[in-house]
């Protein structure tokens, strides 16, 4: 990572580049970001910019990276869910897996800058999501990824992930997968 990239807690006026991460993550068109801003700035929403770290060059977000307690996990999801997906069906809600378990944090939403990918800062913020987590208590760590990327899959498990289980999230095939240990180890 470059001297100049600093990874920070995200702020308020985050809101606007954490609604773009969470699109970018979900492979959704970031040029209306209106819709997802309201739950990106809403503290008690599981893509709030208060779950969220930024990377930054010179004081430009470049990446970001939204976390939390599987604690918490069922009550963000019925908050979120209740007021950004709406409109979905309830059975594909219902049939919808779950993404984290009590125990685990939860690594969620990350996007980098295209022309800063490939320099290793989606591994920094995850280490640092990690570290936060840690702090808080965690030593089990999950996410998922869609199956049909299986570089991405690749590269979390150059992180120590390893297969957890298949799930299926909003009608879409994805790889769960966890990981059991300090995040200095990465």
């Amino acid at each position: 990572m470059q001297d100049n990239i600093i990874i920070r807690k995200a702020r308020e006026e985050d809101t606007e580049y954490v609604a773009k991460t969470v699109l970018t993550a979900l492979d959704m068109d970031t040029s209306d970001l209106e819709w997802v801003k309201a739950s990106c700035a809403d503290p008690k929403s599981m893509y709030s910019w208060n779950k969220s770290l930024i990377a930054e060059d010179g004081g430009k977000p470049i990446g970001c990276i939204i976390s939390y307690k599987g604690d918490d996990y069922q009550d963000l999801r019925e908050y979120t869910w209740s007021r950004l997906w709406s409109g979905t069906d309830p059975e594909t809600i219902k049939n919808t897996a779950i993404e984290a378990y009590p125990g685990e944090y939860y690594l969620d939403s990350l996007a980098i800058e295209p022309e800063y990918r490939g320099h290793g800062l989606g591994k920094e913020l995850m280490k640092a999501a990690m570290k936060e987590g840690e702090s808080l208590g965690y030593d089990k760590y999950a996410l998922l990824v869609a199956l049909e990327k299986p570089h991405l899959k690749d590269y979390y498990a150059s992180l120590g992930f390893t297969d957890a289980d298949d799930v299926n999230f909003f009608g879409h095939r994805y790889k769960r997968m966890v990981r059991t240990s300090s995040p200095n180890q990465a």
